[in-house]
């Protein structure tokens, strides 16, 4: 994809704020071509010297630089993907994104959580619902599976401040869930968004952020896909570091 390998290769000089730029540029890489700088700046709700800073960090001239990397390399993305390439990046990237993560304050939310609930917003999203159900049954934390926007929506009036919700999504962009967010924002009701690194308005209203990296790709029929593998690597990784944290507690 566009930028990953500057991305991959200066990773450890980049902060947060890089990161949601350069994801701004893959989801704009149309409007690239011709997008001034201020054009970027306000797609990202972030600053013209921040994206100075980040052509530099990652090896250009500047911002012209950066657009003539875009054209000349826009076209060369499609069918010749390496697919195997593709799973190493995402696998790779977002073992990355999760050693930044506070788990600390992940597994207090976790542990003081009186019941928690999961919530994925598609089929895919579902199936890795499942799955953390029963890496939740195997700490002993009760959890309950919303299978539709209905049961998130009936639920409202259920939830207590003292639940946890797991909600997750690929894009975190709908009009339903939107909504639905702004109603848990009124009753102080805790979630936690498991998205991919993009701005979207899940992230963004969540009490805690998981980040996933997960790049489309083009199967041999021309059918777009992408990998949920990085989902469950995820949820992998955090029964396991909640794992050690209370034998930690415990030795104490």
């Amino acid at each position: 994809m566009i930028l990953d390998k500057l991305v991959n290769e200066y990773y450890e000089d980049l902060n947060e704020n890089d990161l949601h730029i350069v994801n701004t540029i893959h989801n704009h890489l149309d409007e690239m071509k011709a997008m001034k700088i201020q054009d970027l700046a306000d797609y990202a709700h972030t600053s013209i010297s921040s994206i100075h800073r980040l052509t530099r960090k990652i090896g250009l001239d500047g911002y012209s630089d950066l657009k003539s990397y875009i054209k000349l390399n826009i076209y060369n993305e499609d069918t010749s993907q390496d697919l195997m390439e593709l799973l190493n990046q995402d696998i790779q990237q977002t073992m990355k994104y999760m050693e930044q993560l506070n788990f600390h304050k992940l597994n207090e939310l976790i542990d003081e959580a009186s019941f928690i609930y999961i919530y994925g917003t598609g089929t895919a999203q579902q199936d890795i619902a499942n799955n953390v159900q029963r890496q939740l049954w195997s700490l002993h934390k009760k959890s309950l599976i919303l299978r539709s926007e209905r049961d998130l929506t009936d639920g409202i009036d259920e939830f207590g401040e003292e639940d946890l919700i797991f909600i997750i999504s690929l894009s975190g962009e709908s009009k339903n869930l939107d909504e639905i967010i702004h109603m848990f924002k009124t009753r102080n009701i805790k979630y936690i968004s498991v998205t991919t690194l993009r701005n979207n308005f899940l992230a963004q209203n969540a009490m805690f952020n998981i980040y996933v990296n997960s790049t489309p790709f083009y199967l041999y029929n021309k059918v777009d896909n992408s990998s949920f593998l990085p989902f469950h690597i995820v949820f992998d990784i955090i029964v396991r570091k909640f794992s050690e944290w209370k034998m930690e507690q415990q030795e104490e």
